[in-house]
């Protein structure tokens, strides 16, 4: 859940931030003194009941830390919290000057772990002054079991590995990083705790950002302006990087890296320049800056990346009036984007489905894991998800990448067919791969990659896959033929551990092969059966059902990939001159399910032959627009502005180069994962938040569409327009899918 709070100082250097989760870190200013402090904290954190703490490091040493920190953690019954820095400046080390870097990250991790040990009551050794170790055990005794621990970072991702592998929680901010490098160092975080054996879910991620708010854009930024200028002016570092990439900035001669930038040379006017364009590029990139709705914005994208909480810095120069004013915008961004998801009763969307439900495991195929993957709703429902099964066809690597970018959820590819008891084996899932391996078999089950011979092959050489144990199924009810085909005898099971009727294996008609570690690969049909969109297949079904039709003397069907993820039927006829390919695709309607009904229909003199006379399927060419199906109407071209970027939007998601005002998209080879993918391009374009999925099916028409979102007034004749009752009906139903958007939250 992600949680915004406010980041304060007080006269003593104590920062904090509190959230609604009950916490109040502190992650910047002095090390507090606990006597100044003390009874200040004592008295927030009881009153609000949040969290207290502070950034130290190897600046301290480990015991007076663990002391102090522990009076804190008694006035505040329980509630203290330290992030841990390394340090950079190597005169704040005084203290400590044996920590002064390079050793300072070493002895970082050191003191995290003395200071585990110590909250905890354990002795840890220390040398004294004649280098005799000493068993040191601290008082007072804490009230926090555990010491909850942060490790602050300013972007390096060996950092970040190295917090996952100690099992801490992360401080970060965005000086000196975009929000997309941020995501990608999250994803290593994220895996390094994985590695040392933690749920991911259970570590915070915290991002710190400069932030004011106000009414009006142009308000925030010059109340802001100032006082980030002079906070900026004190960070070097980012001061050279924000030089180096100033396009009026003349770059010394041999200095080939910003960090290497000697500021010092420049006059006020040219500094004042280069802060005045850091400024911006912050304001927009790299803070918490504008209007209620720009926060909004800004949270629902660091919820994308997986942050866990945002702190916000209120003080940093702006006058203490202004400042305490932003807290009410502030506040409307806390309560928005942390509000209870509430779903329509009436709304059974997947998102709904999944939020109403709390959904923790999903199974589907890959059609559908991609149609949630192109949706917004769901794409922001499927964050909460902990576990993706994902089965029924072929798992391209690619769809895992994108699943990758939506959820942390692990994904699973399941492998196995109805006649099995559906699954058979199981891989998790990696987007190193071009299409995801089908794993190796689960309990009780025996699989077998065979010859025509039904003789096993080697490792690494293709054949037919087949499946034995406890779930193969007894055959086809009342087929005993085809069960005969399909159920062989198991030879390789001893007779003894047979059943009484015998041991099957199921013919899955499936190529495999296996791999050097007992892994198997999924090669393809060795038939003509295929998988789309989570339905098999046997096209020679369709191919009989057309060759069955008047007019028709042959037919050959594939499912052809022409664009990436795009699988669809495509009917090759040899035909009768002045057949009606779309008569033709009415009369297979009606006798064939949907999923089997061909996108596209072509005719063609001859069919390609390979050289011992069949049919060469690899051959046969790819629809194009003079091949498609006959319009059902004559071609009238768009009308209006709305009509034509539909057309635009239709003519790129179809391959189809020109689309009229009264085209069909389903009859132009349209169908479920594409409407998605249109609903989106057209919502993204008409910036409307009328469209729903549906409408693409209920108004299938170009002509149709543009008018369902023509909002300008218009004559319509009764029975047409519709009612405001309806209208308000469906904003309704929009507020309330902005409001489930704006309460998701990411998981683990």
């Amino acid at each position: 859940m992600l949680l915004v709070g406010a980041l304060f100082a007080d006269q003593h250097g104590f920062c904090a931030v509190w959230t609604p989760e009950r916490h109040f870190h502190a992650f910047g200013g002095p090390y507090p003194n606990p006597s100044v402090t003390g009874a200040a904290v004592a008295a927030v954190t009881q009153s609000i009941g949040v969290r207290a703490g502070s950034c130290v490091g190897p600046l301290h040493h480990p015991a007076r830390i663990a002391e102090e920190w522990a009076v804190i953690d008694n006035l505040t019954n329980g509630r203290a919290a330290l992030a841990i820095a390394s340090g950079w400046q190597p005169d704040d080390f005084v203290l400590r000057p044996q920590n002064t870097p390079p050793h300072n990250k070493k002895a970082m991790l050191e003191t995290i772990e003395h200071l585990r040990k110590l909250w905890r009551g354990e002795a840890v050794p220390f040398p004294t002054a004649n280098g005799e170790p000493f068993n040191v055990v601290t008082q007072p005794r804490p009230v926090s079991k555990e010491l909850p621990i942060w490790v602050t970072t300013a972007g390096n991702p060996e950092t970040w590995k190295e917090a996952g592998a100690i099992g801490a929680n992360v401080l970060t901010h965005l000086l000196g990083q975009t929000v997309d490098e941020v995501g990608g160092k999250i994803k290593i975080y994220h895996q390094a705790l994985r590695d040392a054996g933690h749920d991911p879910a259970q570590f915070t991620v915290t991002l710190m950002l400069h932030t004011y708010l106000a009414s009006d854009r142009e308000q925030a930024r010059a109340v802001a302006r100032g006082p980030m200028k002079d906070y900026l002016r004190s960070a070097a570092g980012l001061i050279k990087q924000y030089a180096w990439a100033f396009p009026a900035f003349k770059k010394p001669a041999g200095v080939n890296n910003p960090f290497d930038l000697d500021l010092r040379s420049l006059n006020e006017e040219e500094m004042d320049a280069i802060l005045d364009f850091a400024f911006l590029r912050y304001f927009e990139d790299s803070g918490l800056f504008g209007t209620v709705d720009d926060g909004l914005a800004r949270v629902e994208e660091l919820k994308r990346i997986g942050v866990s909480e945002v702190a916000c810095l209120i003080d940093y120069g702006i006058p203490t009036e202004q400042v305490l004013q932003s807290l009410v915008p502030l506040a409307e961004v806390l309560r928005r984007t942390n509000q209870p998801t509430t779903v329509a009763e009436d709304d059974f969307s997947i998102a709904a489905q999944i939020q109403r439900h709390g959904v923790t495991h999903l199974q589907c195929t890959p059609s559908m894991a991609r149609m949630i993957a192109m949706n917004d709703e769901a794409r922001a429902a499927l964050s909460q998800v902990q576990h993706l099964m994902i089965g029924g066809e072929a798992l391209p690597g690619t769809l895992v990448a994108e699943l990758g970018q939506v959820t942390k959820a692990s994904i699973e590819n399941m492998y196995g067919p109805t006649e099995t008891t559906i699954w058979s084996s199981t891989e998790t899932a990696s987007a190193t791969e071009p299409v995801v391996n089908i794993g190796r078999p689960i309990a009780n089950t025996q699989m077998y990659v065979l010859d025509e011979h039904q003789q096993p092959v080697p490792v690494g050489v293709p054949g037919e896959l087949y499946i034995g144990g406890d779930g193969v199924t007894r055959g086809y009810w009342q087929r005993a033929d085809l069960t005969a085909e399909r159920f062989p005898a198991d030879p390789f099971v001893k007779p003894e551990h047979t059943a009484p009727a015998g041991a099957r294996m199921y013919r899955t008609g499936d190529l495999a092969r296996w791999r050097p570690d007992g892994r198997i690969d999924f090669l393809g049909r060795a038939d003509f059966q295929v998988k789309i969109r989570g339905y098999r297949i046997e096209l020679g079904e369709i191919e009989a059902v057309l060759e069955s039709a008047g007019g028709v003397r042959q037919a050959v069907v594939v499912a052809r990939e022409d664009q990436p993820g795009d699988v669809r039927l495509v009917a090759y006829l040899r035909a009768d001159p002045g057949l009606s390919v779309e008569r033709l695709r009415d009369w297979t309607t009606e006798r064939l399910p949907e999923h089997m009904i061909p996108a596209h229909f072509m005719t063609v003199d001859e069919f390609p032959l390979t050289p011992n006379r069949k049919v060469d399927r690899k051959a046969l060419p790819a629809p194009s627009q003079s091949t498609l199906r006959e319009r059902t109407e004559v071609f009238v071209a768009p009308e209006n502005e709305i009509e034509s970027k539909i057309a635009e939007i239709w003519s790129r998601v179809l391959g189809v180069p020109k689309i009229g005002a009264k085209d069909n998209f389903f009859a132009l080879g349209g169908h479920s994962l594409l409407a998605v993918q249109a609903h989106r391009e057209i919502k993204q374009a008409l910036n409307s938040t009328r469209l729903s999925i549906t409408d693409i099916f209920r108004f299938p028409t170009l002509s149709a569409l543009a008018t369902h979102l023509d909002d300008r007034p218009r004559d319509a004749p009764e029975g047409v327009a519709e009612s405001t009752e309806r209208a308000q009906m469906r904003a309704d139903a929009m507020s309330r899918r902005r409001a489930m958007r704006a309460g998701k939250q990411p998981q683990e």
